[in-house]
């Protein structure tokens, strides 16, 4: 039975609601919470039972005939979701709004609370060595201009490119971007070339809004190209997650003249994060290099090896950095063994904004907020102008740490 031949009119209170929250969300797959389990009808339910290899039952829904319905287990949910946005799809979480127990008629309100794709993962599925980027193309005729941010860790960049479809693609190929949201006045060649070539997965949305309490996010850039861009992308994000982004940090604009540029292609010979002919991490020269102890160490040397500097003083800036640290192996040996013993602290907190984090969470966020102290006292005598800058930045985070461990 087909979703768009059913008369509304006819079916269920249940069933009219969601036909009603499915009808705009034509292009997402509706997880529809009845009780214990998230269920799928029609369409969705003859996907999802195909892809995940789940048993395809029927429902009464007050029709002649039953309509196609699968169902898992909510508390589950998380590995079937993994399993489809792996395969493109996206994943729209409708949940009750309110209690039963205070609906004297009728059935209780449902919603979308949370939009699931690519680009908006946070969850353990994530690979620690890696960003997970979404991000946005405005075209300004003269140029192409691009933001992207990873949600789970809360950076954000944002950048341009010349008005050539192939830097473009080259562009978002190389950063590693998962997900990309587009105008509709865009060229459908890059929304094209995106899915078939690189399978990076593609959603249209000309929508900007002005989100006054993200204003922060990009208060210190004048290029209004720029300002729009993380507008839009801003836009999107909010109107899929629908909870707070105050975790987003300060957007930095990535300028080509600091950053040596390579095309995806010559990144792939040169087999800096992954082997040519096995796709592997290992034997790559991120595997060589990579000696970091923490899942954020990993992702930021991975950027540097993707991104090598070429403005002279900023090399000379890392450069004494490292100088003094393997000079001194006390104070080497102290922050391996203090790093060591933390826990990736930046998407933990995402998962506390988003409210999804578990109490063994917090308590790993404790230890590494304990672990802050120590670090900091072994940088305070240091002398190269990085290490310095690193210990003035390091916020303690005492008030978190007391909120948690009382």
């Amino acid at each position: 039975m087909n979703r768009t031949e059913v008369d509304i009119k006819k079916v269920t209170p249940m069933m009219r609601q969601y036909l009603e929250i499915k009808e705009k969300n034509e292009d997402i797959i509706i997880f529809f919470r009845l009780g214990d389990f998230y269920e799928m009808f029609f369409e969705d339910a003859i996907k999802v039972s195909r892809e995940l290899e789940l048993t395809l039952t029927g429902k009464s829904a007050g029709l002649d005939e039953k309509i196609p319905m699968c169902g898992i287990p909510h508390h589950a949910a998380n590995v079937y979701i993994e399993k489809l946005v792996d395969k493109g799809y996206k994943i729209g979480i409708c949940e009750q709004l309110e209690d039963a127990k205070n609906v004297s008629k009728g059935i209780v309100k449902r919603d979308i609370i949370q939009i699931i794709s690519k680009g908006t993962i946070i969850d353990e599925s994530l690979v620690e060595f890696e960003n997970n980027y979404i991000g946005n193309i405005l075209d300004f005729d003269h140029a192409y201009f691009i933001s992207y941010t990873d949600i789970s860790t809360g950076e954000i960049y944002t950048t341009f490119v010349e008005h050539n479809i192939s830097k473009l693609i080259s562009e978002i190929v190389s950063i590693g971007i998962k997900e990309v949201v587009i105008q509709n006045k865009l060229d459908k060649t890059v929304m094209s070339l995106l899915k078939n070539q690189f399978k990076i997965e593609s959603s249209i949305s000309d929508k900007i809004d002005d989100l006054k309490e993200y204003d922060y996010i990009y208060e210190d850039i004048t290029d209004v190209r720029y300002i729009e861009t993380i507008k839009h992308l801003l836009t999107y994000i909010n109107d899929t997650q629908k909870r707070s982004l105050s975790h987003l940090q300060k957007a930095i604009i990535k300028e080509n003249k600091n950053y040596l540029k390579m095309n995806v292609h010559t990144k792939r010979n040169l087999e800096l994060t992954e082997t040519l002919r096995q796709k592997e991490r290992t034997y790559s020269l991120l595997w060589l290099l990579d000696k970091t102890k923490t899942a954020m160490g990993k992702r930021l040397i991975r950027n540097w090896v993707e991104q090598p500097l070429i403005n002279y003083s900023s090399i000379i800036l890392r450069q004494n950095a490292v100088e003094e640290l393997t000079c001194d192996t006390i104070l080497l040996d102290s922050l391996m063994s203090f790093l060591s013993d933390m826990f990736d602290i930046e998407r933990i907190i995402t998962r506390v904004v988003y409210g999804t984090a578990n109490a063994k969470e917090l308590k790993t966020l404790s230890q590494t907020i304990d672990q802050l102290y120590n670090i900091k006292s072994s940088l305070s005598g240091t002398k190269s102008k990085m290490l310095t800058g690193i210990f003035e930045d390091i916020d303690l985070l005492d008030d978190v740490n007391t909120l948690i461990k009382n």
